[in-house]
């Protein structure tokens, strides 16, 4: 059964884009098959920039947090009501 993994060649070097160091091992050569995908990379994280710059001034237009008076205030009650992963009271 072939195996994929996400990677990116940069000047000849394969980086990979998943934690792989269970299946490979550097110290041992692996044979791979190696596809070019019609999509680019975006190349630091740019499109992901802009988009969250776009959905920030969305925000903004629609006043979504217009009402907040102190927002370190807000932060904190924020954080005080919601459940924390494995920190749960045991009934």
């Amino acid at each position: 059964m072939l195996r994929t993994y996400k990677a990116i060649i940069r000047n000849n070097y394969v980086e990979w884009d998943n934690d792989i160091h269970e299946v490979i091992n550097s110290d041992n050569p692996v044979s791979v098959y190696i596809t070019i995908l019609d999509e680019p990379k975006p190349d630091n994280n740019t499109e992901r920039g802009k988009c969250m710059v776009s959905a920030l001034n969305k925000l903004v237009k629609i006043k979504a947090f217009g009402d907040v008076d102190d927002p370190v205030e807000f932060i904190r009650e924020m954080r005080q009501e919601r459940e924390l992963p494995g920190r749960q009271d045991a009934d």
